[in-house]
């Protein structure tokens, strides 16, 4: 596995349940926050528990039940249940899947393992070279090195990486009565000209993860270190509860998050090196399916991985069939994103549908 992240952990964990054989190759040491926060969705919590994972998520993040969207002054759009959907911390996911997976079969994740390029022997890799010179064999290799991912450029031509239009300011409150005050709902305020809007997560033990969503061909993105006085104007004549979550941002968590809008790749994988999650196929942030759909790639995975292993199919059948299920999903979401993108920037209707691709 090159790639330690919500992919690489996910089909990590999916094989040590199943006793057969990982290894994990992760760049860098895990952090304290380790980015922000997702809605882990219905299809991301079945496809953990296709990976073997037995940890209730509603304990570590706040199941959500509905969404709501409302003006940027207060005035309700819509009201939505949601079921099956919990505010969950990246931290929190990738603690318990590292936890899971060292109660199962400890030291198969390295770190300071940096991927630099393969060993190639009549049309299939024989080594992953790191960054340090070390050579490291196996039968299957799997990219889960995200959005910018050399195990992607090592294999094929990558597709163009293109700034996309919107992006988003990210950060981390932390403050218990806020956190209770939005109780099990996703609040997301739209201002009235389109193209800018606020979202807030409750994510557990008092924690808010939020967002400003902006039109760059509008609001100029701010420079890292620069995000107070962006947010600042962004935010003005938007409600209270707004002003109290950026009053209670915790100094230094705020992340300017420059979106890429990619193709999906032709082929998730060329000849033994299959790529999942990010690296097969980026997703912009309207979907809230980034890391869901890397969960179902590596379930996909393990599932083939476990087939192969039995006799059921050789490796290359069982990567064109993983490559046949998980591509559809991905060409889906990627237009999914890309509409909502392209809707965000408009006045918001009347009728304002919900901003999740499900």
């Amino acid at each position: 596995m090159l790639g330690g992240g919500v992919a690489g952990l996910g089909l990590a964990h999916g094989l040590a349940a199943r006793s057969l054989p990982v290894q994990v190759l992760e760049r860098f040491e895990p952090s304290p926050t380790e980015g922000f926060g997702f809605l882990l969705m219905p299809n991301g919590c079945r496809a953990l528990a296709e990976l073997g994972s037995e940890v209730d998520y509603r304990d570590v993040g706040v199941e959500l039940r509905r969404a709501v969207i409302r003006t940027a002054s207060g005035h309700l759009l819509s009201e939505t249940p949601l079921d099956g959907v919990i505010g969950i911390t990246r931290h929190a996911l990738l603690s318990s899947l590292r936890q899971s997976i060292d109660r199962i079969t400890p030291d198969v994740i390295g770190y300071g393992m940096g991927f630099e390029h393969f060993d190639w022997s009549g049309g299939l890799a024989t080594a992953a070279v790191l960054d340090d010179g070390t050579s490291v064999s196996a039968d299957l290799f799997c990219g889960a090195d995200g959005i910018r991912s050399r195990c992607r450029a090592a294999i094929m031509d990558t597709p163009e990486l293109r700034s996309g239009r919107v992006k988003e300011v990210v950060a981390l409150a932390e403050d218990a009565a806020l956190a209770d005050e939005l109780g099990d709902s996703f609040v997301k305020f739209v201002h009235p000209d389109g193209g800018l809007a606020v979202g807030l997560v409750p994510t557990g033990a008092g924690s808010i993860i939020w967002f400003v969503q902006f039109d760059s061909h509008r609001h100029e993105a701010p420079c890292s270190g620069a995000e107070g006085p962006f947010l600042d104007r962004c935010l003005v004549g938007f409600p209270d509860l707004v002003q109290a979550v950026h009053r209670a941002t915790r100094r230094g968590t705020t992340h300017v998050w420059h979106t890429v809008d990619i193709d999906p790749v032709e082929s998730m994988f060329v000849g033994n090196v299959a790529l999942v999650g990010d690296a097969a196929h980026p997703l912009l942030p309207f979907t809230s399916q980034g890391a869901n759909t890397a969960l179902e790639d590596a379930a996909a995975l393990v599932a083939m991985i476990e087939r192969v292993s039995c006799g059921v199919e050789t490796m290359t059948l069982g990567l064109h069939h993983y490559e046949l299920v998980r591509r559809r999903d991905a060409v889906r979401f990627v237009a999914a994103g890309r509409r909502l993108a392209a809707e965000f920037v408009r006045p918001p209707e009347r009728e304002f549908a919900l901003p999740l691709a499900t």
